[in-house]
């Protein structure tokens, strides 16, 4: 689901940045515990609120957007630099912001929209397997957990862990079940009629790959959800031809 991008506020002070329905507010955000909800609620004391987006990959910096500039120059008077008793008694450090243009993509990527057009056996593609409700709660929940830096990315892994130098399982690094927050998605894959023997494919692995601007350009953010079935024995699946395990 596409998100809309902000720039990053210029200046010295809040009023430096110019007037803008958007603000960037720092020290707020669900790595300290305070959800989108919990913000919108906060900050639309000062008006209607038209969303409340990460402004990075920190947790800690959001973007506040209003439906009028009036209601984002009261709020920031008000909570600018002072604590906020609605979110916790937090110091809050607000700037404007304002709305990026949709960036131009210049090459184009065909994308396929049915699972024939990638003429891959065994593939199945979902359109809309979690809901918008549902895409949100799982943002939520992995942005409120500690990430691992990497190169090119930042990931979390639940199960077991993901070894990128073997690009495979590590089966002796086991880290517990998978959490809570998956618990729907993975009811949903063992009801999913086109696998065999479904209900009895028990995921234990899941990684969240997290990619950063400067490799995926047609988002601010790509999050995705890797669930994995970890083998105990060779593969014996039925496709050798593009198995890398029976290669």
């Amino acid at each position: 689901m596409g998100l809309p991008r902000f720039t990053r506020p210029k200046g010295v002070d809040a009023e430096s940045s110019g007037s803008s329905p958007n603000l960037y507010v720092a020290n707020c955000g669900p790595a300290v515990g305070l959800s989108f909800d919990t913000i919108a609620s906060a900050f639309s004391t000062y008006g209607e609120v038209k969303g409340v987006y990460a402004a990075d990959e920190s947790g800690t910096r959001v973007i506040v957007s209003y439906f009028e500039e009036s209601s984002a120059q009261a709020a920031l008077k008000v909570l600018d630099g002072h604590p906020c008793p609605d979110l916790g008694g937090r110091c809050l450090h607000i700037r404007y912001s304002v709305l990026q243009p949709p960036s131009q993509v210049n090459d184009l990527v065909p994308v396929s929209l049915v699972a024939s057009e990638l003429n891959i056996p065994g593939i199945y593609l979902l359109h809309d397997f979690v809901t918008a409700k549902e895409e949100e709660e799982l943002l939520a929940a992995v942005d409120g957990r500690p990430w691992k830096s990497l190169a090119k990315r930042r990931v979390q892994h639940y199960g077991y862990e993901f070894c990128y130098e073997t690009r495979n399982v590590n089966t002796k690094r086991h880290l517990g079940e998978l959490p809570p927050f998956v618990s729907s998605i993975l009811e949903r894959v063992s009801l999913f009629p086109n696998l065999d023997d479904a209900a009895n494919i028990l995921l234990d692995q899941l990684t969240v790959d997290m990619v950063k601007d400067i490799v995926v350009r047609r988002a601010s953010r790509r999050v995705s959800f890797t669930f994995r079935k970890v083998r105990t024995g060779p593969c014996q699946c039925e496709f050798p031809q593009y198995c890398d395990s029976q290669i």
